[in-house]
C-alpha cells in the first residue's frame, strides 16, 4: 500500500498551515510533516477547523535532510519549471501522478516555502517534480489550494485504480534504489566532469520517477549496468 504525506517545508504563515490541515482533511489525507515551520498558534487552529487533529498531530522536522531517510519517494512541486533541456526543473503535470500510487512505501509531496518554493538544492533530491498548469501572468498559487489540486488528482487516480490487477510486479524501493546506484556507478566511470555526471544521474532519476519499471526489468538495467561498467574499466 502506498501511504502520502503532506510535507511543508518552512511554512511562514499559520493560518497557511491550517488551511492546508482542513484540505487534507477533506480528501482524506492524515499525515501532516513540517519542515522548521513558523510558530503555531490561534490562527492556525481557526483556519484548521475541524481538521484539528491532523494539526495536532504534525510531525516537525528541523533540517530538510531528515526526509531522505524517512520516505521511498519524494515528489516535489513547483510553480517555475522549465523546458526539457533542464533536467531538474522538467515538470510533469498532477494527473499523470498514476505511478507514484504503484508504490509499496511512503510517498512525501513537498510543498515549498510560500516566497521563495523549493530551493534547487531540494529538488534536485526528489525523485519527481509536479507542477500545476496556470496563468503565466500570475502562476503562483496559494499553498492549501496547491495541496488541493494535488491530493484531489490522487484521490481520482486511487479510485480509478481500485480493484485493477497489474500484469507486472512493478520494482520496489529497494530495486529501484539498486538501480540507481548501479547506473550512478556507470556515470562515474564514462564521465569526468563532475556537472555533466549530475545532470545525468538527475535525468535518470526523474526518468525512472515518471516511468512504471517492473522487478524484472529493474533486475535486467541493473545487470547491463553492472556489466557496462567492468567492460569500462
Amino acid at each position: 500500500m502506498t501511504s502520502f504525506s503532506v510535507v511543508l517545508v518552512e511554512p511562514k504563515y499559520e493560518g497557511n498551515v491550517g488551511s492546508v490541515a482542513r484540505v487534507m482533511k477533506n480528501f482524506g489525507f492524515s499525515e501532516l510533516v513540517l519542515v522548521k515551520p513558523c510558530e503555531l498558534g490561534k490562527d492556525a487552529k481557526k483556519m484548521a477547523s475541524h481538521a484539528q487533529d491532523i494539526l495536532s498531530n504534525a510531525k516537525i522536522l528541523e533540517n530538510f535532510d531528515d526526509l531522505l531517510d524517512s520516505y521511498d519517494f519524494l515528489v516535489a512541486t513547483s510553480a517555475i519549471v522549465a523546458t526539457d533541456k533542464n533536467s531538474l526543473r522538467t515538470p510533469i503535470m498532477p494527473e499523470n501522478l498514476k505511478n507514484s500510487l504503484k508504490i509499496d512505501g511512503k510517498v512525501a509531496l513537498l510543498f515549498g516555502r510560500e516566497d521563495y518554493g523549493l530551493f534547487n538544492e531540494e529538488i534536485k533530491e526528489c525523485d519527481l517534480l509536479v507542477t500545476i498548469p496556470t496563468s503565466k501572468e500570475y502562476p503562483t498559487m496559494n499553498i492549501a489550494i496547491s495541496v488541493a489540486v494535488i491530493l484531489y488528482e490522487i484521490s481520482k487516480l486511487e479510485k480509478e485504480m481500485k480493484g485493477s490487477m497489474n500484469k507486472f510486479e512493478k520494482a520496489n524501493v529497494i530495486e529501484k534504489k539498486i538501480l540507481l546506484e548501479k547506473f550512478s556507478d556507470l556515470v562515474n566511470v564514462v564521465y569526468d566532469n563532475e556537472t555533466q555526471r549530475n545532470i545525468t544521474k538527475k535525468t535518470f532519476r526523474t526518468l525512472l520517477g515518471r516511468a512504471f519499471i517492473s522487478g524484472r526489468e529493474a533486475a535486467s538495467l541493473t545487470g547491463v549496468f553492472r556489466k557496462a561498467k567492468e567492460l569500462k574499466n
